[in-house]
């Protein structure tokens, strides 16, 4: 091992996450990465040997569960159980809503456990590898020694790192995956809007993701609140109206649920600022809230 090399680690798992690691973690000077655990993974795609069983992994000083969150504590205790895990060795699973509790059967084999969840859309490893370094990672662990050890691994792999508190990881992940999954959602209910008006697809794409874009790099310096735009927030009781005629009965129940949302989303930047507010606008937000109440019902 050369001599930079201060700590030894091992990969289980070669989907996206492990595959974006182990490149990151190739790159390094600092943790060698030694072993990956992988069914499929050719041993020339990595600098790292490897293995298709958790029981050949030589010893190490972390070992990253980069596995199916349903298959943490089944790879954990397997891991537990193998003839080389010794005590003090930190297992870090990779999952945001699973707890370092999912690691039971490492800890009670006198081992670190831990928990590393990197903030990013993994799509593809090459690219994950590539625009990683700078976000954001909850870590979690409910022992000293271990989130010495994840804040060095965060920050070798050029994250951020921030603690979670296990009691929260669930609420945590609820809001990260209403972040990340509904905003692709919502993208793609507006484009099936665009689908029935002839525009080339290529056009309906760009109106969407730019807009979208622009609206997310609001929130980079607003509240929510302060970041809304549009018909709902302007009182504009005709427009929504307007946009519900223009929809089938399906896309019309959609877009009352967000638009329910948005306008009490809307009413709480009035009720801020309400001193400053005209009355005009109280009662336009009220209407509109209205409007939609009758839509529904």
């Amino acid at each position: 091992m050369p001599s930079e090399f201060k700590k030894t680690c091992h990969i289980i798992g070669a989907g996206r996450v492990g595959k974006t690691l182990a490149l990151l973690l190739s790159q390094q000077h600092t943790w060698r990465l030694s072993h990956i655990v992988s069914s499929s993974l050719s041993p020339s795609a990595v600098s790292a040997e490897v293995c298709r069983s958790v029981a050949q992994l030589p010893p190490a000083d972390a070992v990253l569960l980069a596995v199916p969150d349903d298959a943490i504590e089944t790879v954990a205790l397997a891991l537990a159980d193998s003839p080389h895990f010794r005590a003090g060795t930190l297992a870090v699973h990779l999952s945001g809503a699973k707890t370092v509790a999912a690691l039971a059967a490492v800890t009670e084999r006198g081992g670190l456990a831990g928990s590393l969840h990197p903030v990013f859309a993994f799509a593809d490893p090459v690219l994950a590898a590539a625009n990683l370094a700078g976000s954001l990672c909850a870590l979690e662990t409910q022992d000293q020694r271990a989130l010495a050890l994840l804040t060095e691994l965060a920050q070798i792999l050029g994250l951020q790192p921030f603690t979670v508190l296990s009691e929260y990881k669930s609420r945590y992940h609820a809001a990260l995956s209403a972040a990340s999954n509904f905003s692709i959602t919502l993208a793609g209910f507006a484009r099936n809007l665009l689908s029935t008006i002839a525009l080339p697809d290529d056009l309906a794409q760009r109106l969407v993701y730019r807009l979208m874009k622009q609206s997310i790099e609001n929130l980079a310096a607003l509240s929510p609140e302060q970041a809304l735009t549009g018909p709902i927030v302007r009182g504009d009781t005709a427009t929504v109206a307007a946009h519900l005629s223009a929809m089938t009965a399906e896309e019309q129940a959609f877009y009352r649920v967000l638009a329910q949302a948005t306008a009490e989303l809307a009413a709480g930047r009035l009720k801020m600022s309400e001193a400053n507010c005209c009355e005009a606008k109280i009662q336009a937000a009220q209407a509109m809230r209205a409007v939609l109440r009758q839509q529904t019902e």
